[in-house]
């Protein structure tokens, strides 16, 4: 750009004429050719720090890789506490179920008013004014040692089902905020880029302006950069933060992943929260229906009785009796109470295959997704690597001056670089959002264990146009 004749042949290529107004050279320039030059060298200017971004070397530095965030000391905190409130009732329960004794103890005291009440003129003795009785009962049926293993294994499952619900919870809450992370880091990445191409937008409507006005342009053009340049800024602005621009754009940031599919459903189908969970109330229900018998509903007592009697005509007096209290019931409720059991677990049974067969179906959608958005980025990758190609050929044309060299559409094919990198990117964070859905299904356990991740440029996969 030191000669002359070069800077005609640019400002020719964007279309601005440069008046001569001697002869023999180039005495001066108009204040809008001026400007024009001013255009010309900033788009020079412009392209030597894209090739520097684009073609520079990298400091060493890998793609981000896949993570599963952790959960925050306070939560993990707060949610020990309520595992050690679940225990604590539990034990409380079953310290409950262990103190039950059977025994009752009653007692009775009264004296008579009347004094001729009850007398028995043939047998005086047999009068008496007060009487004091005392009882101990024992019921064994309703005591620690009837079902004890039974009702106790009951408690704990009501404890272990209370806590898988607070687990499906908390993974809830995980997810969202990997999903949130990735979020964050994609628009850090979308912003930077973005800004790059906002910028080469902002020169290209500068150039079609100038064009323009001098005639050399239709209007349509100059209508297509400032509606990409308006999307762009759209983009940018639906990104919350403050955003710095990019200063590497020589490599994206990512992986191929791939899922052993087979490993994770299965899996799936035997911890996933919801299966689980069905799994543990259909155990609930057994125990329930195994701690059910006709004994539970027989209520049978031995008892030993103390009788102190007050006499009027006699020493008082004393006994002592023992037995055994029964009452035995003449229906058979319980039959119908375990049916009524065995039924509801029939019911669970059947919805746990159904909801299986949902939760495979969801997985299977989601694993096509990652899929596709694998293919997807490792054809952006691979465009990429053929844009940087084609920009370095140009590149050594445009320095030879071979063919013409218009700027505007040397600015274009960088700006067709940065979109690419654009969609990249979105690929990127949305197979990653994938991923972590499917971190949903599992409760005990990091998806990434079933993840093997391969750099972009190892991937041998052909996609097929």
């Amino acid at each position: 750009m030191n000669r002359p004749d070069n800077i005609m042949i640019a400002l020719k290529a964007m279309g601005i004429a440069v008046m001569l107004l001697l002869p023999g050279g180039l005495s001066s320039l108009s204040a809008q050719n001026q400007r024009g030059m001013e255009i010309l060298a900033n788009f020079d200017k412009r392209f030597e720090h894209l090739d520097s971004l684009i073609f520079g070397t990298r400091d060493g530095s890998h793609p981000a890789s896949l993570s599963v965030a952790g959960t925050s000391s306070s939560a993990s905190d707060t949610r020990d506490n309520l595992n050690k409130a679940i225990d604590h009732r539990v034990e409380a329960e079953i310290g409950e179920i262990k103190s039950l004794t059977g025994l009752r103890f009653t007692g009775q005291a009264y004296y008579r008013l009347d004094g001729e009440l009850g007398m028995d003129e043939e047998d005086p003795v047999s009068v008496y004014k007060g009487k004091l009785q005392a009882e101990l009962r024992w019921y064994p049926f309703q005591s620690a040692l009837f079902m004890r293993e039974g009702r106790i294994k009951e408690q704990k499952i009501r404890g272990q089902i209370d806590k898988l619900a607070y687990d499906k919870e908390d993974l809830g809450m995980l997810v969202e905020r990997q999903k949130e992370a990735f979020r964050q880091y994609s628009d850090s990445l979308m912003g930077g880029v973005l800004l790059q191409r906002i910028r080469n937008l902002n020169m290209l409507s500068s150039a079609y302006l100038y064009l323009l006005e001098n005639e050399n342009i239709p209007s349509d053009d100059l209508l297509q950069i400032l509606n990409e340049k308006a999307e762009a800024e759209r983009m940018l602005a639906s990104l919350p933060g403050r955003h710095l621009p990019a200063l590497d754009l020589s490599r994206p940031a990512g992986y191929f992943v791939v899922i052993d599919t087979t490993a994770y459903m299965e899996h799936v189908r035997r911890t996933q929260a919801d299966l689980s969970t069905l799994q543990l109330q259909m155990d609930l229900l057994e125990q329930q229906e195994k701690n059910t018998s006709y004994w539970s509903e027989v209520n049978a007592a031995p008892f030993v009785r103390y009788s102190y009697y007050t006499r009027p005509h006699a020493p008082n007096s004393s006994n002592i009796d023992a037995g055994l209290v029964f009452t035995i019931p003449l229906s058979f409720e319980f039959w119908k109470k375990k049916d009524a059991l065995k039924a509801q677990r029939y019911i669970l049974s059947a919805e746990e295959s159904h909801l299986s067969t949902r939760i495979m179906e969801a997985i299977n959608a989601i694993l096509l997704d990652i899929e596709r958005y694998n293919n997807a980025s490792l054809g952006e990758y691979r465009r990429m690597e053929e844009l940087k190609k084609y920009l370095t050929l140009r590149g050594n044309a445009y320095d030879n001056r071979v063919g013409e060299y218009n700027r505007l559409a040397r600015m274009k094919e960088y700006n067709s670089y940065l979109s690419c990198c654009e969609k990249f990117i979105d690929f990127q964070y949305r197979k990653d959002c994938a991923i972590a859905d499917l971190q949903k299904f599992l409760t005990d356990e990091s998806v990434l264990r079933f993840c093997r991740e391969i750099p972009l440029d190892s991937v041998k996969i052909e996609i097929n146009p």
